[in-house]
């Protein structure tokens, strides 16, 4: 499985979006599993994490694709 592959997942899309799309899908699974709304949840915090992870990750990766 393409790394990638495991960043759209996370945050539940499928990889052909546009920008503002997975900024939104980003949000959303951030308000979900966010600390402050989950504390002492520590798979809640994980998910957070890699949805970060994958977000900040898709956008440079669609960065550098749009020059």
């Amino acid at each position: 499985m393409c790394i990638r592959d495991r960043y759209y997942r996370a945050l539940g899309i499928t990889g052909n979006e546009d920008k503002v799309f997975i900024k939104k899908a980003f949000m959303r699974v951030a308000q979900k599993y966010h600390p402050d709304k989950n504390p002492d949840n520590q798979d809640s915090i994980e998910r957070f994490l890699d949805a970060k992870n994958a977000y900040e990750n898709i956008m440079k990766f669609k960065g550098a694709s749009d020059d």
